[in-house]
Formats: C-alpha cells, sequence, structure tokens
C-alpha cells in the first residue's frame, strides 16, 4: 500500500508507552493528528526531532493538533525515552515493524534504516500532508507548520 496525500489513512491499533492500547479510528479526536515515523528511540536524530516537536508542542496544541511518534522500540523502551527528554506526546510501539511493512513506508540509507517520514491527518484520518527526510529533522515541524500557515491565509 502506497498512502498519498487525499488518502484515508488505514486504521490500525498499537500500544503506547504505558501498555495502553490506541486505536488510530477510535481515539483521534483532534481536529488534526501529527503521526510521525522514526527509526529508533534514544539516537542522536530521533532525538533531536522529538524534541523539535516537543519544542513547539504548544503551538500544535493551538492548532487542535495532537503530536504522535511510531517505532518499533518496545513500550519499556518508549517509557524511559519519553521520561529523558519529557516529552508531552504518546508514543506507539510498532512491533517489528509489522504497521510500517503493511503501510510500505519506505526505507532510508540504501534500505538499512527505517525510514523517517510524517504524516498530517484530519479528524476523518485523510491524509492532508506527508513530509520526508531522513537527515533534516526540524524539516518534519517546519513543513507541518508551513502547511497550517498556508492554510490560515489561503
Amino acid at each position: 500500500m502506497q498512502i498519498k496525500v487525499g488518502d484515508k489513512f488505514p486504521d490500525f491499533k498499537l500500544n503506547d508507552e504505558n501498555s495502553n492500547e490506541f486505536s488510530l479510528y477510535k481515539n483521534n479526536s483532534k481536529n488534526y493528528l501529527v503521526l510521525y515515523f522514526y527509526p529508533k528511540d534514544e539516537t542522536p536524530g530521533c532525538t533531536k526531532q522529538a524534541c523539535y516537536f516537543k519544542d513547539f508542542y504548544e503551538e500544535f496544541k493551538i492548532l487542535n493538533c495532537e503530536i504522535i511518534g511510531v517505532s518499533s522500540d518496545d513500550e519499556k523502551s518508549h517509557t524511559s525515552f519519553k521520561t529523558n527528554y519529557n516529552l508531552p506526546f504518546k508514543l506507539l510501539s510498532d512491533k517489528n515493524s509489522k504497521l510500517r511493512k503493511e503501510l510500505n513506508l519506505p526505507k532510508d540509507f540504501l534500505g538499512l534504516s527505517p525510514g523517517r517520514i510524517t504524516f498530517l491527518l484530519d479528524n476523518n484520518n485523510e491524509v492532508l500532508f506527508i513530509h520526508r527526510s531522513s537527515l533534516k529533522m526540524r524539516s518534519h515541524i517546519d513543513e507541518v507548520l508551513n502547511y497550517f500557515e498556508k492554510k490560515r491565509t489561503a
């Protein structure tokens, strides 16, 4: 499956850092949801990206937009990562990259690393925006906020 802007993001169920089940169709209650897939907890790039999202979390809240990170790390790893950096949003555990594989998300660095990709969904789970960049972690935040700015001024 190749997800494109305008598609309805498929429903999924994954556990968060507290082992609570998150179901996209059941639990996406905000006007917008940033769903960002990242390679691994506690790595330099992923830590930067998570902390950038944290730094701009209040701006996202003003837009009635929730942020959720997804990686193949287990709940224990997510709990530690979230605590170490005081992350204010959920981290979902995609065990064995099952969801990533079902969605056919791209890999990076010659197929050696799970790809870094961000989706912006509305409350009907329609994909409004997709951004992919492995090396520019801040761009994931900037590009989503730019999307909102363009929408506001249109």
